[in-house]
Formats: C-alpha cells, structure tokens, sequence
C-alpha cells in the first residue's frame, strides 16, 4: 500500500512540471441578443443606467420595481445627492440614495403614511407619468401627439393619457398592435426592464436632439454667395477618441473613423449587423464583443521603475469614482469578460462579479484567443488545473485534489471559481467543493508532530534528489526542517489547522529554499508585495513567522467573523476564503489544497473527507449561538451580510461537530466556532448548505 500511495505521490509531484497548451475558446452570448430593444438596452449599459446582476446576465423582460425604475431616472440625468427619508427606505438599502434623488426632483412620489414602496412593480402608467415630470424636469414642450388607444376606459384617469400623447409625440412611448391594425397600451401591466431602458433611451435622444420653440423673428437678409472655399482635412485621431474595428485574419484592423463622443462609437459597436469585434480610445482597446480580460497594471516602484502589479476588482462605480473594493488578482491572469462601458470593464473573478478599471486590464478577442487556463482530470482520478499568464506567455500546472465524478477523464473543463466546471460549449457539468479548499483551518489534523517532521525530511530527500540548482542541500538548509513540532503546538493552542500550516509555509517559501525564507526566516511570504519583491518581514527563526501567520494574521485578520479581511475560514477561491484578500493569485486556495491533498496521501489518507462540511448561504446576517435555539440571548457572534457569488452559493465554509434537532423542530449544527473566544457554536440549518460529506 506504502508503494502505491509513493507513486501516486511521485506522479502528482510529475505534473506540475511547466507544460503549454493550446484551445479552441467558445465565449456564451448575454441574454440581449436578438431582442427586439436589443439596441435601446444596450444604450443604457453604456451610459451607466443599466449595470446588470451579479451573474453577467441583464433579464430583460423581468418586471421593474419602483426603487429600480427611480435609479434608472437618476442614473440617467446625473441627479445630484440629496438626502431624504421614507418609512420603508433605510439607509442601507442599495437604492436608497436614488429614490431621495427622485423624490427631491419631483419626479416620483411617495404613498400614505411616508412610503414609497421600492419593491412592488411599476406599472406602464406609472412610468408615463413619471416620463411626463421627466420632460417637465428637462423643460422639454409638451406637446400631445393624440393617439386611439382601445382600452383608453382602463387609465385610471385622463391626466395618464394625456401623459401617454406627451411622450408619444418624441416617439419615447407607442402601444400594442391587434390583430385588426388599432393599437392598446396595456396601462395596468407591469413594465419590464427593456421596455424602461426603451423609454428613457428614447427620452435622452429627444433631449438631445431637442430645440425649444422660439418666437419667431423676422429673418436677416441673406448674404451674397462666397466663393467656395477647399474642404479642410480632418485632425487625426486623438488618444480620447474612439475607432472600431474588425478582426481580419489574425489581425484587428481599425477603421480610419473616429467619434469624439463615446455614445456615437457604441451605438454602432452594439449593432451586430455591421461586424465589428473591438472598439479601442486612442491605442487602448476599451471593449470587445467577446473573448477574454486579463489583468495588465504598472505602478511606479519607489526607484522609479515601471513594475507589473495587482488588478482591483470593485463592487460598482460611477463614471470614474470606484467603490468597495472586494477583490485583487495577479498581473496577466484571466478573468471572465462580461461587458464593459466608457469608464469600466465588467468582469468575473472566482464566483464575483465586478468592475476594473480600464488602465488595469487588457484583451484578447475571442478570434485571436489560442492559450487560456483549463482543468482536466488524469487517469488516477485527481484533478489538475492548466494555467496561463497572458503577459509572460508561460503555462503551468498544478494538482488540487479528487476530480468530481462528473468529468470525464482526459476532456478539458472550465472554471472561474474552482467549484462550477463547463464544458467547451459552456454547458455546466458538475458543481464540486474540493474538499481541502473548503476545509476550514478550525479542523484539526490526524497527524502528529512526528508525521509531519517526517514528511518534511522525505520531500526534501525528494526534492533534492531532482538535482536542481536552487533546492541543491535542501535537506540541511530548508528552514522547515523539524517545524512540525510548532504547528502542531499552534494548532492546538490556538485552534489552526497544522496541515494547513504546513501547506502554506511550504507553498509561500518553495518548501523553506525560497529567499524569503532562507534570508529572513519568512516562511509566509509575510508584508512580500506583487510590486516589491524584495521585501519582507525578517524574522529570528522560522517559528517565530509560524506564529506571526497564526496569531497575526489567520486569527487576526482572517478567520474571526469581524476580521478586517474576513470572507471565510478556509483557502478557498476570490469568493469565499482566505484567497480573496490574502494573495493576488486567484488560484492560491487551490494550491493549498494541492499541498494538503498531497502530504494526505503521504501520510496515510487520514484527514480527507473526516469532517463533514457546510457553507452559509444567507446573504444576510447570521447568528452563531451557544445553544441550538432562538428562545433566549444566546448569540455568541454574528456573521455579516456578504457576497454570496453570482451564483449566490458561497458563503462561510464551516467544520460540523454535531447535530441535534432544536425545540423548535429545525435540525441544528454544531460547529467549529471561527471567533477565538469560543470553541464551538449552533446554527440552525436553513441558513447553511453541505458542501461535503463525512466519510
């Protein structure tokens, strides 16, 4: 058995030599695409009104709240702040700022007893009598184009009618065709997404296109005819300017147009039937039909130097001002192309959804795009994934764990977030939590002190045996010999997974031969920046950052539900876990894992699949108590509101001790307590998932 599992280990060890690949991309169309109001939603994506959910998608026949329909208002004429109060707007409500926006215009108004209703559905009467204040606000002439509406008996007055021929008239608002050629305008149903962005779409080219009547005045003499004069060519085209282009072969070729105003350069981008792939500002490529993004930012090093740097991911923007920062990824790594605008690039990173700015990406059109990062399962059942830089050229690999029994081995499978797996068509084909990236570092390990200090010797032995340069008299030099000891000690000190530990020490300091770790005893990579390598912090021995990362860091800032950094106790991906905030590589949880998966096998099989494992899925608040029911002041601590992903299945990966049905007929948990003033706490189940199962 001993054999066996050392080949498996020899095998794995194999595949994470550097190797290229090559792959024909399929990138999926948005749910826009042949609508009839294709054009006029794509108009409000690019002026900002319209954003879009958390998973790419912009539902465009779905119904329109109030609170939604007075941010598309204020979005669309750069209503200034204000402040303002409703009964049923608080202050955290996303919207909130809007709807006070709106209110303060006159645009919209509240009902009785100090409410505006945010969440119930407007109606197309409604919104025409908001249109009207709109041209009222924009001081548009309200002139009635009269048209016979079939079921003009349904408005709930005249004045909504009279609204109707007032927006008719700028072509912003037309009806229904029966059968029989007259026309009905459905007052009472609700209005959807297009049909808002149509509307206010065609309101802002009326506003544009619009000339108040004047009086008329008696006209000049006209002047004798000049001379024609030779037409001037025109200036060339600016860095602010925009061009499109085609991709032709493998080449992009511009076309010798250019547009002075973004809005005139996409409406036509947007309008498939005249082909183009790319739209750039000057030299810079600002947005594509499809393909993919990857990270591209320079800062300027304190020696002056231009050095590549991390790429921020945030939560929303207006216009340049960006906010809430929830996550950062490397120097050319990939990221989902979803869309983008003048001033940002949507994009997904793990399972979140964001924007970057433009300075900090680049692209690479679907047509021209021959490398990307894939995952595979090999004939032992183990997953590993194939990843691509695309600005130093360079693939790797490395393996994470036991593949999903879905995948078929040797096919090639995508993922953003390690968890959700397509096919080349884009079709999902399994949903799998690898076990160690999930596992959260409250677990204890099986091994002993003795397991793991013998573990490090025999993969320096390995290692050194290689022959390479830089691991020449490992087992002497590496600062991780005879650490084992001190990790189980932390581990049972203060409540950190040793094999976790040990996976990360061994990951961060290249098994305790990086500079770092031999110069300075950093076995974490402890304050060593993307943009300043060189730095660190030193250390007198090699215990002394073991417990830096334990106490100052993972039981810090990481683990604790209030930590300055916390999105869950466990590696995990630039959603959930440590990943998100504690390194620019978005696959550094999986790698981890990799480690952990592989010291498993070393040792024994013992710790894989011990625990079983959950997830939190409410977004909201939830409370952790110490005994499983809601009957009394129990709460021992409190999980925030988070970003559950866009597919709003990642939360707070949790460790089960036990279950107990509560007094109140709900199954409850009991868990590894993340706050370190507790060992263990209750959830109650319907604010959990399983992720993994014990076995």
């Amino acid at each position: 058995m001993k054999l066996i599992q050392k080949t498996i280990v020899l095998l794995l060890t194999l595949i994470l030599a550097v190797t290229t690949f090559v792959m024909t991309p399929r990138v999926a169309a948005d749910d826009l695409i042949g609508r009839t109001l294709e054009a006029d939603m794509r108009a409000m994506i690019d002026r900002g009104v319209l954003s879009g959910y958390e998973d790419g998608s912009y539902r465009p026949g779905e119904n329109v709240t109030r609170g939604q329909f007075a941010a598309f208002i204020a979005r669309a004429l750069e209503l200034t702040e204000t402040s303002g109060r409703f009964a049923d707007v608080p202050s955290h409500l996303k919207l909130a700022k809007d709807i006070h926006k709106v209110k303060h215009a006159g645009l919209m108004n509240g009902y009785e007893n100090n409410l505006f209703k945010p969440d119930e559905y407007i109606t197309r009467e409604q919104v025409v009598l908001t249109i009207e204040n709109v041209l009222k606000y924009s001081d548009m002439d309200l002139t009635a184009k009269r048209i016979e509406f079939t079921d003009a008996d349904q408005f709930q007055s005249s004045s909504s009618l009279t609204a109707v021929f007032y927006a008719t008239n700028y072509g912003i608002i037309s009806g229904y065709e029966n059968k029989d050629g007259t026309l009905r305008f459905e007052p009472k149903k609700r209005a959807s997404r297009e049909h808002a962005a149509a509307f206010i779409s065609r309101f802002l080219d009326a506003k544009e296109g619009h000339i108040p009547e004047k009086p008329e005045t008696p006209k000049p003499e006209e002047p004798k005819p000049e001379e024609p004069k030779p037409e001037e060519p025109k200036p060339p085209a600016s860095l602010n300017d925009y061009q499109l282009a085609k991709i032709q072969g493998q080449k992009i070729v511009k076309e010798t147009k250019s547009y002075r105003n973004y809005l005139d350069a996409a409406k036509l981008f947007n309008d498939k039937r005249s082909g183009y792939d790319v739209m750039y500002r000057g030299n810079e490529i600002v947005r594509i039909q499809s393909g993919i993004a990857y990270g591209n930012n320079y800062v300027t090093s304190t020696a002056g130097k231009k050095v590549p740097a991390v790429t921020t991911i945030y939560e929303s923007h207006t216009g340049h001002v960006f906010t809430n920062q929830v996550a950062y990824i490397e120097h050319g790594r990939e990221m989902r192309y979803i869309d983008a605008n003048a001033d940002a690039v949507k994009v997904q990173v793990g399972s979140t959804i964001g924007w970057v700015k433009h300075s900090e990406v680049d692209f690479i059109p679907a047509a021209l795009l021959n490398n990307r990062e894939y995952y595979m399962k090999n004939n032992y059942g183990t997953l590993t994934h194939y990843v691509y830089n695309y600005k130093s050229k360079t693939g790797s690999s490395y393996t994470i764990g036991p593949a999903a029994p879905q995948l078929k081995v040797g096919e090639r499978y995508y993922s953003y977030d390690g968890v959700h797996f397509t096919n080349s068509k884009g079709q999902l084909v399994a949903t799998d939590y690898s076990y160690f990236q999930f596992l959260s570092a409250r677990a204890k390990t099986s091994y002993t002190a003795k397991e793991l200090d013998q573990h490090i010797v025999d993969r320096l032995k390995s290692i050194e045996s290689t022959g390479h340069a830089k691991y020449k008299n490992a087992t002497k030099k590496s600062k991780l010999r005879g650490t084992g000891k001190y990790m189980i000690e932390m581990q049972n000190k203060h409540h950190v997974n040793a094999l976790f530990i040990l996976a990360a020490a061994i990951h961060e300091s290249d098994y305790g031969m990086s500079g770092n770790a031999q110069q300075k005893n950093n076995l974490f990579g402890i304050r060593v920046y993307d943009s300043s390598p060189e730095s660190g912090v030193k250390f007198a021995k090699p215990e002394d950052s073991i417990k830096s990362f334990v106490l100052d860091y993972m039981n810090k800032n990481y683990i604790p539900p209030k930590g300055p950094h916390a999105n869950g106790a466990a590696p995990g991906n630039k959603t959930s876990g440590f990943n998100v905030k504690y390194a620019s590589d978005p696959n550094w949880g999986s790698k981890i894992a990799g480690h952990m998966y592989r010291i498993d096998i070393a040792l024994g099989n013992k710790d894989i699949h011990k625990e079983k494992l959950i997830m939190t899925s409410h977004a909201g608040n939830i409370n952790i108590r110490s005994t499983p029911d809601t009957s009394k002041n129990n709460i021992i601590y409190q999980y925030d509101p988070r970003n559950l992903g866009y597919l709003g299945d990642m939360g707070n990966p949790l460790v089960v001790l036990g279950e107990k049905k509560g007094a109140d007929g709900y199954l409850w948990y009991k868990i590894a307590s993340d706050h370190v003033k507790y060992k263990e706490g209750w959830v109650r189940s319907d604010l959990v998932r399983i992720i993994s199962e014990k076995k």
